[in-house]
């Protein structure tokens, strides 16, 4: 499992990254400091640093030089500034790559991946080319957004979420909805476009399959 470390001072984007990044199957530590960063550097290996530059004490550049004396692990800037100076020179100070705010959290995931995949320390996980994103209440497919609706996203991810599990439609929109309604002819509908648009970006992989007398089931 990759372990990788946020180094931020704004406390909501560490939590934002983190939860995303535990629901996607990483490890992920958070520091609000580069001392408290160090500290978790010198007990763990880590395979991805994200790493702002505007930040109390040493800056991120600072931070950066100070890693690439001694450490190879892929760095990621995560920054405010898009001044292409600021670019320039945190290439120059030895990261990896450099990503404004705000970002996709889904497209930061596939530019981690290729980092470590570079290192050829990742582990590609079955299920890869699927990315929900509860922020963005979005799916993307083989790094493109399925443009779900946000019905749409909720079904999907309800199904994703109990991967072999069968549900019929009125248990799908008492599980989403808290009520019971049985003219759920909007859920059939709703699955057959998430299905339209999974297959236009995944030709011949079927997603969502249905179990006839049983419902419909998420099988990756």
């Amino acid at each position: 499992m990759d372990r990788l470390l946020f180094i931020d001072d704004d406390v909501e984007i560490l939590n934002i990254n983190q939860k995303f990044f535990q629901q996607r199957g990483y490890i992920a530590d958070v520091a609000a400091d580069t001392e408290t960063a160090l500290e978790l550097l010198n007990k763990q290996d880590y395979q991805c640093i994200l790493l702002d530059i505007c930040m109390a004490g040493t800056n991120g550049l600072d931070f950066c030089r100070e890693l690439r004396q001694n450490r190879s692990i892929p760095v990621i800037f995560l920054s405010n500034m898009a001044e292409e100076e600021y670019l320039i020179e945190a290439f120059h100070c030895g990261a990896d790559d450099y990503v404004t705010k705000p970002y996709s959290l889904p497209v930061l995931e596939l530019r981690i991946r290729t980092r470590i995949r570079n290192t050829g320390t990742v582990q590609d996980s079955p299920d890869e080319a699927l990315v929900l994103n509860s922020v963005e209440k979005q799916a993307y497919l083989n790094h493109c957004s399925l443009r779900l609706t946000a019905n749409e996203y909720e079904i999907l991810n309800f199904l994703k979420a109990h991967e072999g599990q069968p549900f019929r439609q009125e248990e799908i929109y008492y599980a989403l909805w808290g009520e019971h309604f049985y003219n759920t002819h909007s859920i059939q509908v709703m699955i057959m476009r998430i299905r339209k648009k999974m297959m236009a970006l995944s030709p011949g992989h079927e997603y969502i399959k249905t179990q006839w007398g049983k419902g419909y089931v998420y099988v990756g």
